[in-house]
C-alpha cells in the first residue's frame, strides 16, 4: 500500500468518532450536518474513486471499500452517500473533460443523481428543454451538482438502457427540490426528489455513457453496477460488524427479568456464534470474488462474465446475510432495541432500507442461478 493511502485511511479513521456522535442527529435531522461535510470534504472523503488527472485519490478498490466499511460502522447513511457520491465520480472519466474541470475543479464539488420518474427533453438552440421528474437522490443534501438520467429518447416512463442512457449535468440551485425522504432506515441519506420545468441545458453539460456503464480507469473496465453492488455490499458488512459488536457489550450487562446475564444464556451464545460465522463467511467471500474481478480486470479481455457474476452474487448475498444478523441482534437485545435512540434500532432499520435497494434484490440470486446452469442472462446489474 502507497504512503497515500495510508495517509486516507488514518485520515478516515480520526473522523469516526465524530460520524458516531453525529449518527443519531443525522437520523432524526435526515441529512449529514454541514459541518461533517465539511471536514469530510477537507479531508477528500468525496475524492477517493475520482481519476487522478482531476485530483482525485483513484485508489484501489478493495482499499476504498475498506473505508466504506469503517464509515458504515459508526454511521449507515453516511456511509451510503460516500459510496454513492464516490461512484459518481467516476463519470469524469466519461465525460467530456471541461464539464468534468469545471465541476471538479471545486474541491467542495459532490455529485448526486436518481432515477427518472419521467421526463421530457426537447432540441433547443445550443443545448436542451429539459422537464421532469428525479428521485432518490442521495446525499441531496450536500450535493451542488445534479446528474438527470434521460434518454435519446425524447420522452420515457422507465428507467433508459446502458445504450440509450444520456446525462444532464444541473447546479442544484437551478432545480426544484422535492423534500419527500419521509422513511424509515437510512434516513440520514437525505434521498430527496427533484424535478425540472422546462429548464435549459447547454449541450455542453450533456454526455453519453457510451461504453455501457464501464469505468477504464483505474477499474480497467469494471463497470459502475459492479461499483455501486460491492459499495453497498461493504456498507451492509459495516452495519451488521456494528451491530455484532454493540451486542457483545449489551449480552455482557444485560440480565432479562427472572432469568441470567444474556451471555450465560445457551440460546444466545448459539445465536452468537452463527452470527459470527454468517458475517465472517459472507465477508470472506466478498473479498475473495472482489479481488478475481480485479485479477481478470488487469488481462487483454478484460473482466470476466464469471468473475462479474460471483460479485454480484456476493454483494447480494453480502446485503441479505447482514439483514439476518441485524435481525438476530435485534431479537437477542429485546426491549432495548425498540427504543428509537438505541443503535441497534437505527440500524436495524438501516439494513432493511438497504435490503429494499436495488442492489439488494432477492432476484440477483437468480441472475447468478441463470449463469451458473448455462442460461443467458439479460440482467444489466453485473
Amino acid at each position: 500500500m502507497h504512503k497515500r493511502k495510508y495517509i486516507l485511511i488514518s485520515k478516515a479513521e480520526k473522523l469516526i468518532p465524530k460520524v458516531r456522535s453525529a449518527s443519531l442527529s443525522i437520523s432524526q435531522n435526515r441529512y449529514i450536518p454541514e459541518s461533517l461535510i465539511d471536514e469530510l470534504v477537507g479531508n477528500e472523503m468525496f475524492r477517493l474513486l475520482l481519476p487522478k488527472r482531476f485530483n482525485g485519490e483513484q485508489l484501489d478498490l478493495l482499499e476504498y471499500l475498506e473505508i466504506i466499511q469503517v464509515f458504515a460502522q459508526a454511521d449507515a447513511s453516511t456511509a451510503w452517500c460516500l459510496n454513492q457520491n464516490n461512484v459518481l465520480s467516476t463519470f469524469a472519466g466519461v465525460m467530456p473533460k471541461p464539464l468534468a474541470d469545471e465541476i471538479w475543479s471545486d474541491k467542495r464539488s459532490i455529485l448526486a443523481n436518481g432515477p427518472p420518474v419521467w421526463f421530457e427533453i426537447k432540441k433547443s438552440k445550443g443545448g436542451y428543454k429539459l422537464s421532469g421528474e428525479w428521485r432518490l437522490s442521495s446525499g441531496f443534501s450536500h450535493a451542488n451538482w445534479l446528474l438527470a438520467l434521460v434518454s435519446e429518447n425524447d420522452t420515457a416512463q422507465t428507467l433508459p438502457s446502458t445504450t440509450t442512457a444520456q446525462y444532464m449535468v444541473i447546479p442544484k440551485s437551478q432545480i426544484e427540490p422535492i423534500y419527500d425522504w419521509n422513511v424509515n432506515g437510512l434516513r440520514g441519506t437525505g434521498s430527496n426528489s427533484f424535478k425540472a420545468d422546462n429548464l435549459f441545458v447547454p449541450e455542453n453539460r450533456t454526455f453519453k455513457d457510451s461504453d455501457a456503464g464501464k469505468v477504464t480507469e483505474a477499474f480497467n473496465g469494471i463497470n459502475r453496477s459492479i461499483l455501486f453492488a460491492s459499495g453497498f455490499a461493504f456498507v451492509a458488512m459495516g452495519i451488521s460488524r456494528a451491530s455484532l459488536d454493540e451486542t457483545f457489550k449489551i449480552a455482557r450487562k444485560k440480565r432479562p427479568q427472572g432469568k441470567s446475564l444474556l451471555r450465560d444464556q445457551e440460546l444466545i451464545q448459539n445465536q452468537i456464534g452463527q452470527a459470527e460465522a454468517i458475517w465472517r463467511s459472507s465477508k470472506a467471500l466478498l473479498v475473495e470474488s472482489i479481488t478475481d474481478l480485479i485479477e481478470s480486470s488487469k488481462t487483454e479481455k478484460g473482466p470476466a462474465v464469471d468473475d462479474r457474476i460471483a460479485v454480484r452474487l456476493a454483494s447480494t448475498h453480502a446485503i441479505r446475510s447482514a439483514a439476518h444478523v441485524v435481525d438476530t441482534t435485534y431479537n437477542i437485545c429485546g426491549s432495548h432495541a425498540v427504543y428509537n435512540s438505541n443503535p441497534i434500532h437505527i440500524r436495524f432499520q438501516d439494513i432493511h432500507a438497504l435490503t429494499q435497494q436495488i442492489q439488494g434484490r432477492v432476484e440477483h440470486y437468480s441472475t447468478a442461478g441463470q449463469h451458473l446452469l448455462g442460461i443467458k442472462t439479460e440482467s444489466p446489474y453485473f
